[in-house]
């Protein structure tokens, strides 16, 4: 049995705290963090207890983009990515779900691009 460990990359960091900013608008802020908190939780049990258990992003395999699945839980569309060798899952987004992944994909495409000055 393979023991797998979950990561947040810096995007996929991005996007919760983009959640939590969502969220503290209608609900305060230490109600928004509770709930994503919670949701980060749940996020990590499923994906260790079955890293292969969910499909390919469908909106990703349409641009041909095959390595991404896509998990869906508590309202949340969660994109991860399997490194068998080094037994590790990267989770790159966590969006609402209705969030557009493609408008995602260009919004933080383009904020990992942006290097603010010295």
């Amino acid at each position: 049995m393979n023991k797998f460990t979950v990561r947040f990359t810096e995007i996929a960091q991005q996007c919760i705290e983009d959640q939590i900013e969502y969220l503290a608008a209608f609900n305060g802020l230490q109600s928004a963090e509770k709930r994503v908190y919670s949701v980060i939780d749940d996020i990590g049990d499923k994906l260790l207890s079955a890293p292969y258990g969910y499909p390919v992003s469908p909106q990703l395999s349409e641009l041909g983009v095959m390595q991404y699945r896509e998990l869906n839980t508590e309202g949340y569309r969660v994109l991860y990515e399997i490194f068998e060798a080094d037994q590790a899952i990267a989770v790159s987004l966590v969006l609402g779900g209705k969030q557009s992944v493609q408008d995602a994909l260009v919004r933080y495409c383009l904020l990992s691009m942006y290097q603010p000055p010295a």
